[in-house]
C-alpha cells in the first residue's frame, strides 16, 4: 500500500480509534495522539482548542489526558447523561464522549473491512428465495395452531393460557428488539468513518474490476433499499443504472464526496477530480469520478470529451435544484451531512503517478506571462505553465511549506523572476528574511531590491513600515490631486497620455520569509504590515509571506486579505488547512518545489538555478544608480563635526557662520547645537541639543567608544556656549578641569561645581568614578553625592554629558536626570534594561546609536567620535583666570612648589587671603604654633595671637570657637570628627585626603576646609 497521504490509515494501526459520530468533524477517524485543531487530523470545531487532549490506549482501554487550559471532556455514562471526564478514567469500546461540539465514539479496529455492494439490495418485496427462507417459520406457525386447536378439547386452566401468551409474547419481543438492534448496529458501520477505515485500506494497485457498479446513499446511511445504483456508460451497467447523480441541499459538496467514496469503496479504488486540475486517488485507479457544480465540466475538458464519454462516472451538487447542472441524469435532495468537508482529504491521497515532473528549470526566454501587470511563469501544472500575477490575482500572496519542501528557493525564484521581466520603475522590493538573513541575501544587490531586513536588525524593519506609510500616503495625495482612484487607473492613463500624465511611481512588493517568527517576535509590526496591506491594495503594495509552521499564525485578516495561497509539502494535516483548507499539501510526495495552488491544483515550481547571475544581469540593464530611492539611503556608519555642520545648515536654512549658535528660543536662552544626525525616512535630520544632560550607555568592551562619545559631545557643547569643561576621566585637551577617576579633587568637583554653574561636566567611566567614590567615602556618602549630583545640575546650569559602561538601565535609574539617551544596546536582553522595546534594536555600526527621548519614539542616530577641530588647543591662562576649577595632583603638585602664597586654602587650592586678624587655636604641638609665627612672619603680618593649644590627645575638648580660627596640621581620625562634629560646612573629600604634617585643617566660624603649606613655608 502507499502511505502517501491517506491519514484515516493511522487508524488502522493500532487496536482503538475515535470515530466522530456527529458534530462538525463528522466522519473523521482518530488514531492515538494529540487531539485538536492542530493535532495529526486537524479538527475544525471552534470551541476545541489547539492542542485540545491527548489520546492513548492500553489493554483494549483508551485514555484521554485533557490539556492544561483546554475545555474539559464530557463522556457518556450509562444512564445516557453526559459528566466530566476523570483524569484516570478508561473506556471501552462503544463509550462516547463530547469534544467541543464533536462527539466521538471509542471503536475497535473492525474485524472485517468491506462496504454493501449492488448484490445487497434490500428487501422490496416476497420473491422465490424469501418464501423459501421463510418456510421454518410458516411450519412453526402450523404446529402452534394444532397444538392451541388439541387444547380446546381438554380442559385447561386459565392460569396456564396467561403463561402461554406471556411466553410467546416475550419471545415475539426479543425477535423484534434482536433485529431492531442488529439493523442499528449494522447502520452504525456504514458511516463515514467506518467508510473511511474501508477507503483507506484499498490497496494502491490492482486490477480493473469486471463491473464498474455501485450503490450509494445520497445522505446518511439508511436502508439498503433507499440506495442509488450507479454504473459507468459502456461497462455492465444495467437497466435503471445512472451514470450521473445530482445531490441538491446545503452540504452537498460533502455528499458528493461521500458518493464517491462508496463508490471507490465497491469497486476497488477510484481517481475523483473535484476542487482542482489534478486528481488524487482512492485506493487505486479503478474508476474514474468528476465531482463537480459547474454547467460544463471542467476535468472532461482536460481528458478529452472521448475519453469521458464511456468511463467516467459524474456528480454533481448544489445547493438548490435550479443551480444543479442539467447533466445530472438522476436528482437526489438531502440536507444530511454524513461527512465533514474535512473528510475527503483524510482518506484520500496524491496521484504518484501524476505527469508533473520532478523540476522544472526557469526559462528567461519565457518567463514572463502574455497577460498582467506583474504577471510571471511560476511552475507548470499538468495542463501547462502556470502564471501569476501579484496585481490581477492578489494582492497579496500567502506561502507554506516545511523544511526541505523549496519553499525558499521558490520564493527567491518568484521574485527574481520579476526582477528579470519588470525595470526597477515598474516594481521595488523590500526582503524581510527572519530566518538570518540567509534567504534573500543573493537578491540584495537587485536594482529593485529597496531594502533587505533579517531579525538581526529587527529595528530597521520598523523604518521599513514608517517608510512605506510615508509612501502610501504621499501616493494618496498624488492620486487625489490627479484625479484617479488607484494606481491601475494612474498606469492606464499613463499608457494613453504619457505626455500628459507623469508616469506612476513602481509597486512595491514585501517579501516576508518566515513571518511566524515577525508575528511571534513582533506582533505590533505583523499588525502595522497587515494594516498597511489592507489600507495598500489599491495603491501599489504588494505582500508575499511565507512561513514553515503556518498553524495559528493566520489570522482572519490575512485569511480575507490573501488571495494567492500557494502550499508547498506540509508537515501536518492542520498547516495545510490553514492555507488551502483542506489537507492536500500534507499529502504532496517529497520533491522540492511540488506544490498545491488554490484553485489551480497542484503544480511544480520553477527552479532557478544560479539566481546570481540573473540577479548580475538586472544590475547591467538597470544600475542601481538609475533606480531612484523610494526613501532616504541608510545613515552614515561614522561622521565627522564639519559633516554635521555642512547637513546643518540646509537642514535649518541658516548661513555657515551660525552653525552651532543659534538661538532656539527655549527657557534658558541656549543655542542650537547639532550634535549628529537622526535617521529619516524621507530625509536625515540633525541631532540638535536640547539644553539637557546626556548619557551615553555602552557594553563593558565598548567603554573606550563611550568616552569618546562623552569628550566629543561636551567638547562640542562647551565651545557653542562658551561655558567651562570639567572632565573627570579621560584627559581632554582644552578642559578646564582634568581629574581621575580616583583623584580626590573629583569629590570635591563633583560637590561644588553645582554651585559653580552653568557649566559642561563631562563623566568618560561613570561606574569607574562611583567606585572610587564608594572606596574613598562610605557607600552611602557616595550614592548621596550622586544622586545630590543629579538633582541639583539641572537647577544649577550643568550639563552633565556622562559615559555608562557595562550594565544598561533605563532612565528612570537615574531620576530622570538626562533628557537624552545614548544606546549601544546591540541585543534583546541590554535594549530591555535600557527601557527600549525589542523592536527599536538595530544593527549598530561603530559611530552610531540609539537616540530615546522621553515622549519621543526611539530612534537610529550617528554622532562624531572625535571633538570638533581646534578643541584639542590648551586654554591660555589669561583664560583661565576668574574661572572656578580644581586642580589635578600634578598640578597641585606644582602650585605647592612655585606657589607664592605660603598657603594655599580649599579643594580649589586659592591663595591665603585672610582679611583681619584673629587669635587662633592649634590642635596639635608647640611646633605647630611655631609654624604659624612663621608663617605670619613669611606673608608679613603681625605675630599672631593663640589663645588655646590642645593636644591631639585631648580631642574631646575641641568645640566651636567663634572668633577664631582652628588649625590642626596632619589631623589624626579622632579630630577630623571632631572638628566635623562642631562645623556644619566641610568638604566630603576630608575623609579621603591623605595628610601630611604640611596639610591639614583650618576652620573659621562655621567652615571647614583644608590648607596646604607652600614651598615658600617653613614646613615644606
Amino acid at each position: 500500500m502507499s502511505t502517501i497521504g491517506c491519514l484515516a490509515r493511522a487508524a488502522l494501526r493500532t487496536d482503538l480509534h475515535l470515530a466522530c459520530v456527529d458534530g462538525p468533524d463528522v466522519g473523521l477517524v482518530l488514531a492515538p495522539g494529540p487531539l485538536g485543531r492542530a493535532g495529526d487530523v486537524p479538527l475544525s470545531c471552534a470551541s476545541v482548542a489547539r492542542e485540545h487532549a491527548e489520546f492513548s490506549t492500553h489493554a483494549g482501554r483508551a485514555r484521554l489526558r485533557t490539556s492544561p487550559g483546554a475545555p474539559s471532556i464530557r463522556v457518556r455514562t450509562r444512564a445516557r447523561r453526559w459528566a466530566r471526564l476523570r483524569p484516570r478514567q478508561r473506556l471501552g469500546p462503544g463509550r462516547r464522549l463530547r469534544l467541543g461540539e464533536d462527539v466521538l465514539e471509542v471503536r475497535p479496529r473492525p474485524r472485517t473491512l468491506d462496504w454493501p455492494g449492488c448484490d445487497r439490495r434490500g428487501r422490496r418485496g416476497l420473491s422465490r428465495s424469501s418464501l423459501l427462507r421463510g418456510a421454518p417459520l410458516i411450519s412453526v406457525a402450523v404446529m402452534v395452531s394444532l397444538m392451541a386447536w388439541r387444547l380446546r378439547s381438554v380442559a385447561v386452566p386459565p392460569a396456564l393460557w396467561w403463561t402461554l401468551g406471556a411466553t410467546l409474547g416475550v419471545l415475539v419481543s426479543v425477535c423484534v428488539i434482536w433485529a431492531v438492534r442488529r439493523a442499528l448496529v449494522r447502520r452504525r458501520g456504514w458511516d463515514g468513518s467506518a467508510l473511511a477505515l474501508v477507503l483507506a485500506s484499498l490497496p494502491s494497485s490492482g486490477t480493473a474490476p469486471r463491473s464498474c457498479r455501485a450503490a450509494v446513499w445520497p445522505g446518511r446511511a439508511t436502508r439498503l433499499s433507499r440506495r442509488v445504483t450507479l454504473g459507468v456508460p459502456a461497462s455492465s451497467a444495467q437497466e435503471g443504472d445512472a451514470s450521473s447523480i445530482g445531490i441538491v441541499g446545503e452540504h452537498g459538496a460533502e455528499c458528493a464526496l461521500w458518493c464517491a467514496g462508496q463508490v471507490a469503496a465497491q469497486v476497488g479504488g477510484a481517481r475523483v477530480w473535484w476542487g482542482s486540475h489534478a486528481p488524487v486517488l482512492v485506493g487505486f485507479e479503478a474508476v474514474d469520478i468528476h465531482v463537480s457544480d459547474r454547467e460544463d465540466c471542467p476535468y472532461c475538458a482536460v481528458r478529452g470529451a472521448k475519453e469521458c464519454a464511456t468511463g467516467v462516472l459524474h456528480i454533481g451538487y448544489a445547493r438548490s435544484v435550479a443551480e444543479l447542472p442539467s447533466w445530472c441524469a438522476r436528482v437526489c435532495v438531502t440536507d444530511e451531512c454524513p461527512v465533514s468537508a474535512l473528510w475527503w482529504w483524510t482518506v484520500c491521497r496524491t496521484n504518484a503517478s501524476d505527469a508533473l515532473p520532478t523540476r522544472v528549470d526557469w526559462e528567461p526566454s519565457s518567463a514572463r506571462a502574455e497577460t498582467g501587470t506583474l504577471g510571471v511563469v511560476v511552475g507548470q501544472s499538468a495542463q501547462g505553465p502556470v502564471c501569476l500575477d501579484l496585481v490581477s490575482d492578489g494582492p497579496h500572496a500567502l506561502v507554506a511549506g516545511c523544511t526541505g519542501s523549496g519553499k525558499s528557493e521558490a520564493l527567491l525564484g518568484w521574485l527574481a523572476s520579476i526582477a528579470h521581466c519588470y525595470c526597477p520603475d515598474r516594481v521595488r522590493f523590500i526582503l524581510i528574511d527572519y530566518k538570518g538573513g540567509s534567504t534573500f541575501a543573493r537578491l540584495a544587490h537587485l536594482p529593485h531590491t529597496q531594502a533587505l531586513l533579517s531579525d538581526l536588525d529587527a529595528g530597521a524593519t520598523s523604518r521599513a513600515l514608517e517608510g512605506i506609510s510615508s509612501l502610501l500616503r504621499r501616493r494618496e495625495a498624488e492620486l487625489a490631486e490627479l484625479g484617479l482612484p488607484d494606481l491601475a487607473a494612474w498606469e492606464r492613463a499613463h499608457d494613453l497620455e504619457p505626455d500628459s500624465v507623469p508616469p506612476p511611481p513602481p509597486r512595491l512588493v514585501v517579501a516576508i520569509d518566515e513571518f511566524r517568527v515577525l508575528a511571534d517576535t513582533h506582533p505590533g509590526a505583523m499588525d502595522v504590515l497587515m494594516r498597511l496591506a489592507a489600507q495598500g491594495r489599491s495603491l501599489g503594495l504588494h505582500l508575499i509571506a511565507a512561513t514553515q509552521r503556518p498553524s495559528g499564525a493566520i489570522n482572519a485578516t490575512m485569511r480575507a486579505n490573501m488571495d494567492i495561497r500557494l502550499a508547498l509539502r506540509c508537515v501536518s494535516g492542520a498547516d495545510s488547512t490553514d492555507i488551502l483548507g483542506d489537507a492536500r499539501a500534507s499529502s504532496l510526495p517529497r520533491v522540492p518545489g511540488r506544490a498545491v495552488l488554490a484553485d489551480v491544483g497542484e503544480l511544480q515550481l520553477s527552479y532557478m538555478p544560479d539566481v546570481v547571475s540573473v540577479v548580475a544581469d538586472c544590475a547591467r540593464r538597470w544600475p542601481l544608480s538609475s533606480a531612484e530611492p523610494l526613501w532616504a539611503p541608510a545613515l552614515p556608519a561614522s561622521l565627522s563635526w564639519s559633516d554635521i555642520d555642512e547637513a546643518v545648515v540646509p537642514a535649518l536654512g541658516l548661513p555657515t557662520s551660525s552653525v552651532g549658535g543659534v538661538d532656539l528660543g527655549n527657557r534658558e536662552r541656549r543655542p542650537a547645537v547639532a550634535l549628529g544626525m537622526i535617521e529619516g525616512i524621507e530625509a536625515h535630520t540633525p541631532l540638535l541639543w536640547d539644553g539637557g544632560s546626556i548619557q551615553i550607555q555602552t557594553s563593558a568592551h565598548e567603554a573606550t567608544q563611550a568616552a569618546r562619545w562623552a569628550r566629543s559631545i561636551a567638547t562640542r557643547i562647551a565651545r557653542a556656549t562658551g561655558l567651562p569643561l570639567h572632565v573627570i576621566g579621560e584627559a581632554t585637551p582644552g578642559a578646564l578641569t582634568m581629574l581621575s577617576p580616583r583623584d580626590v579633587g573629583a569629590i570635591d568637583l563633583l560637590e561644588n561645581v553645582c554651585e559653580h554653574g552653568p557649566a559642561v561636566l563631562a563623566l568618560t567611566d561613570v561606574p569607574a568614578l562611583r567606585s572610587a567614590l564608594a572606596q574613598s567615602l562610605s557607600l552611602p556618602q557616595a550614592e548621596e553625592l550622586w544622586s545630590s549630583l543629579l538633582a541639583r545640575a539641572t537647577r544649577a546650569g550643568v550639563i552633565i554629558v556622562a559615559a555608562f559602561s557595562g550594565r544598561f538601565s533605563s532612565s528612570s535609574s537615574a531620576m530622570g536626570a538626562f533628557s537624552m539617551r545614548l544606546v549601544r544596546a546591540r541585543d534583546v536582553d541590554e535594549a530591555l534594561h535600557a527601557g527600549i522595546l525589542p523592536s527599536e534594536v538595530r544593527a549598530l555600526e561603530d559611530g552610531q546609536a540609539l537616540l530615546a527621548r522621553p515622549g519621543e519614539p526611539t530612534a537610529l542616530a550617528c554622532v562624531p567620535l572625535d571633538p570638533p577641530p581646534g578643541a584639542a588647543l590648551p586654554r591660555r591662562e589669561e583664560d583661565t583666570k576668574g574661572l572656578w576649577r580644581i586642580p589635578s595632583c600634578d598640578e597641585a603638585a606644582a602650585l605647592v612648589s612655585n606657589g607664592s602664597s605660603p598657603a594655599l586654602i580649599g579643594p580649589e587650592m586659592t591663595p591665603v587671603r585672610w582679611e583681619q586678624d584673629i587669635p587662633w587655636v592649634v590642635i596639635g604641638t608647640q611646633s605647630d604654633a611655631d609654624i604659624l609665627a612663621e608663617l605670619h612672619d613669611v606673608a608679613g603680618w603681625a605675630p599672631p595671637t593663640i589663645s588655646e593649644i590642645i593636644p591631639e590627645s585631648a580631642w574631646t575638648r575641641i568645640a566651636r570657637r567663634d572668633g577664631h580660627r582652628m588649625l590642626a596640621l596632619n589631623p589624626s581620625d579622632n579630630v577630623i570628627r571632631a572638628l566635623m562634629r562642631v562645623c556644619h560646612k566641610y568638604p566630603l573629600s576630608i575623609c579621603a585626603h591623605p595628610w601630611n604634617p604640611s596639610r591639614g585643617l583650618i576652620c573659621e566660624g562655621d567652615t571647614l576646609t583644608t590648607i596646604q603649606l607652600t614651598g615658600g613655608s617653613v614646613n615644606t
